[in-house]
């Protein structure tokens, strides 16, 4: 997680500087686009007087789906969805100020607090028991949900979890979560900067080593730099830390099924210091590891999430043999996972 720590001081720093930049953005790499779906149905339902939007396709046993820090359930429309709902009731759910979801003000929204908030939201959506799938940052909120309601969750998949506190996190980091710096002024100004210097910088070390998809990025260009967005997407960094130290010795308490997700090359969250480790304490877990694969792994290995599902609850009609080995390495994109 250093290169998400690094991204996020230089950008609190200069919002709390309170001066922009007019520097050239960084040019990233563009591929041919994923196609997104157009199928699912938009939602928002009212949690203690805020609004939670998700998105729905499908029918059969519930999945609900979480993204990461920056994004919104939109993360799930480029072929997760599509590939689950032939299956599964899908529901993807917009994080607190991230997509269409309110952030609560006056308050802070730490990984405790969106785990009870995801909660009440599907207790008034009538979904019981249903298989939870994080991708990184909601792979941290995940975690933190089945830890507290470990009666109300069928399974796991973690996508790239962010699990383990980052040791390395600097000092001001540590300070400025306890310093008023994001006003309404600083963040106005720094988006600017953000905008310009560090959107396409932060795809691109999220894809590689694949490209970003040319659609994609016009896509976040407009929505993760909304001010509500971008203060989200702050918050939920500089808070994370201190709930992962929180968390991090009682994962052996885990006792749902659990598939975890993680490629080769993630420059975002370290496959070693996090998927590996806490394949190792979760009992009985299976650890994918994607063979040339990054971070974006809902994007760019779709059908990976699908296998680990399958992985997890096989279909009706398919072998229940499972593998001894609970750690798998998965060839190159394009190629389906099959045990």
């Amino acid at each position: 997680m250093n290169s998400v720590v690094r991204i996020t001081t230089v950008i609190v720093l200069v919002l709390a500087a309170g001066f922009g930049s007019n520097g050239v953005a960084v040019a990233a790499r563009a591929s041919d686009s994923p196609k997104r779906s157009s199928g699912p149905e938009q939602h928002v339902v009212t949690i203690e007087k805020l609004r939670v939007h998700y998105v729905e396709s499908g029918t059969g046993s519930d999945v609900v789906l979480i993204h990461g820090n920056a994004g919104d359930a939109a993360d799930f429309e480029f072929g997760v969805m599509d590939l689950l709902s032939q299956n599964y009731r899908v529901i993807a759910i917009d994080r607190p100020g991230h997509g269409d979801s309110d952030r609560p003000k006056g308050k802070e929204a730490s990984v405790e607090y969106q785990a009870r908030i995801l909660h009440e939201t599907l207790v008034n959506l009538g979904i019981k028991h249903p298989v939870l799938v994080g991708h990184s940052w909601g792979g941290s909120l995940v975690l933190c949900y089945a830890l507290k309601y470990p009666d109300d969750v069928t399974g796991m998949v973690l996508l790239a979890p962010a699990a383990y506190p980052d040791d390395r996190e600097h000092a001001l980091t540590k300070v400025l979560t306890k310093t008023p710096v994001l006003s309404n002024v600083s963040i106005a100004i720094g988006k600017a900067l953000f905008g310009h210097l560090f959107l396409k910088q932060v795809l691109n070390d999220a894809f590689y080593p694949q490209n970003v998809p040319t659609s994609y990025f016009k896509l976040v260009a407009k929505t993760w730099l909304g001010d509500k967005q971008l203060r989200a997407y702050l918050e939920d960094q500089l808070i994370l830390n201190d709930c992962l130290r929180k968390m991090k010795d009682q994962y052996s308490d885990i006792k749902i099924p659990v598939v975890i997700v993680t490629g080769d090359n993630d420059k975002i969250v370290s496959s070693k210091d996090n998927a590996y480790r806490l394949q190792k304490e979760i009992p009985g877990s299976r650890l994918i590891e994607l063979k040339n694969t990054g971070h974006e792994i809902p994007l760019t290995r779709p059908e990976s999430i699908f296998s680990a599902m399958k992985l997890m609850t096989p279909l009706p009609g398919a072998s229940t043999a499972t593998s001894k080995n609970l750690v798998t390495v998965v060839p190159g994109p394009d190629s389906y996972f099959s045990e």
